[in-house]
């Protein structure tokens, strides 16, 4: 009986655990600090550094679902932890 309610503890966790969406930070700009709820998913945080011609660089952060490749004059980062693209 022990054994049957702990299994049924465990499964119900292990439900509740996996329907979380990932957590990015989501910007533009070099600071950033607004934190971005993915969608369902979007299990990837990323960092596009572009490189501007005038201005020098511009980076970009939020959620993906896939790796991308990244453009001509572009640096992407992906990583799959919460808010790990900083």
């Amino acid at each position: 009986m022990k054994t049957l309610l702990l299994s049924l503890v465990m499964v119900g966790f292990v439900y509740l655990v996996s329907g979380q969406n990932r957590t990015c930070r989501s910007c533009t700009g070099a600071l950033c600090f607004k934190i971005q709820q993915c969608k369902e998913g979007q299990n990837l945080c990323f960092e596009r550094k572009i490189k501007d011609d005038f201005f020098g660089r511009k980076t970009v952060r939020g959620c993906a679902d896939t790796c991308a490749n990244p453009g001509e004059n572009e640096k992407v980062t992906y990583c799959s932890r919460d808010n790990c693209n900083f």
